[in-house]
Order: structure tokens, then sequence, then C-alpha cells
């Protein structure tokens, strides 16, 4: 990361249920980084491979920030899709990622809520982290303005499929659109991983999304209309 700013130390007291996991190779650049974080965000941080990451403690609170520098994309999906169906993280991050990434291919990617370059700012990865805990996105204008483009292009009526979802499918689609695991739907819901999953292959098929993201992007869009059906 390039060391542009200065940034303020945080204390850890300041979230100390807060937890980063940087995961990826384990070299100095990811070393410096994760001691970085721990320093300066008010979380505490550390370094992981993919090799260990069921050694790391409290992980269902934590953002993890996968390292995809030097990774093909089918490499980087994969990673990705393991990460947010398991129970690791509650949030994603990429880091090191390419000012070149398409907009199409960051939308195939299931879980983020953050990108973060190689070249970002040491203040704008620590803005990116704590906006992430608070529920926010953290993503480059140029994917911001790409998404309010392909969605001004593709709108279309609501109501009918708002009127096909069930209210389990509704609250599935709710915590789906808020960047949670399966198995942390299934722990809010009070039902098994197996009937979450149902849940949203039937929402998907439904409102004819094939992703996360894209569901995440339909309940934004259609979210007034869910209201005034359910309440």
């Amino acid at each position: 990361m390039q060391n542009t700013t200065t940034v303020e130390k945080v204390g850890h007291s300041a979230a100390p249920s807060r937890r980063v996991v940087v995961v990826g190779r384990s070299n100095l650049q990811n070393k410096l980084l994760a001691d970085l974080v721990d320093q300066f965000s008010g979380c505490s941080c550390v370094l992981r491979t993919f090799a260990d990451l069921n050694s790391v403690p409290d992980s269902a609170t934590a953002l993890v920030l996968l390292d995809i520098e030097g990774m093909p994309a089918h490499a980087v999906a994969a990673s990705l899709e393991l990460l947010s169906t398991g129970e690791l993280c509650r949030s994603i991050g990429v880091i090191n990622a390419e000012e070149t990434v398409a907009f199409d291919q960051i939308v195939m990617w299931p879980g983020v809520k953050g990108m973060f370059f190689r070249e970002t700012s040491k203040e704008d990865l620590i803005k990116g982290i704590q906006a992430i805990f608070s529920g926010d996105y953290w993503l480059p204008r140029k994917i911001l303005c790409a998404y309010l483009e392909r969605t001004r292009s593709s709108q279309r009526p609501a109501a009918a499929e708002v009127n096909t979802l069930t209210r389990k499918e509704i609250e599935t689609l709710k915590l789906v659109a808020s960047g949670n695991s399966t198995h942390n739907i299934a722990r809010m819901l009070n039902v098994s991983p197996h009937t979450v999953k149902t849940h949203i292959y039937n929402l998907f098929r439904k409102i004819r999304v094939s992703n996360r993201v894209q569901a995440a992007h339909w309940a934004q869009q259609n979210i007034e209309a869910v209201q005034r059906k359910f309440g």
C-alpha cells in the first residue's frame, strides 16, 4: 500500500470485538499491512494463509481482506466463494486489486463489500475498513458510476416479482443483501443452512438473478414494493 497520508492511531478499546484477517501469502508486504491495520484501525488484525484459516479465533466477527495480487480471475472467484459460504467472516474486502478490473467481473465476486487497490493510501484503507464494519460498502467511484449506469439501463417493473416472494424469502433476501453468509442467516432465522440455501435458490429464481451482489441490487431497487407488501 502506498504511504501518502498520515494516519492517527486508534486504540483497540474503540472496538474490541472487531477483528480483521488478512488472507494471502505470508510475505513482508502482508505482514506490514497486518501490522498497519492492527495499529491504526481500532481492530485487531492477523495474517493467515488459506491453509490455516481454521486457527482464527472468534472468526465470525471478522472482516477478511483477501490479497488477490497475481491471482487469475477464476482463482479469485473460487476463493471468494469459499469465504462467503463458510463461517469465517461477516464481510469481505479485496486488496491489491488491479485498477483495470472490470465492473462485470466485480459483480460476479460473492460477498465483497470493499475494494482496495495497490496504491490505496493508509488513510483510505483505514477509512474503508471502518466503513465496512459500520455496514457500508467501500468501492471505487468508477464502479459506483458503472453500477448507476447499469441500473438505469436495466430497470424493470418489480411488483409482479415481489408478489411471488414469501415472507421467509424476503427475510432471507434482506440478510443476503446485508452481506451475511449462509450460516449467519441460518442462525438469525433459526433454520438449517440447507433451508437457507433453498430460500436463496427460490428467491434468485423468482427475481431472476444469479448471485448475491445482483440480489442486493434488486433489493435496493425494490425495497419500497417489499415494504408495501410485508410492512
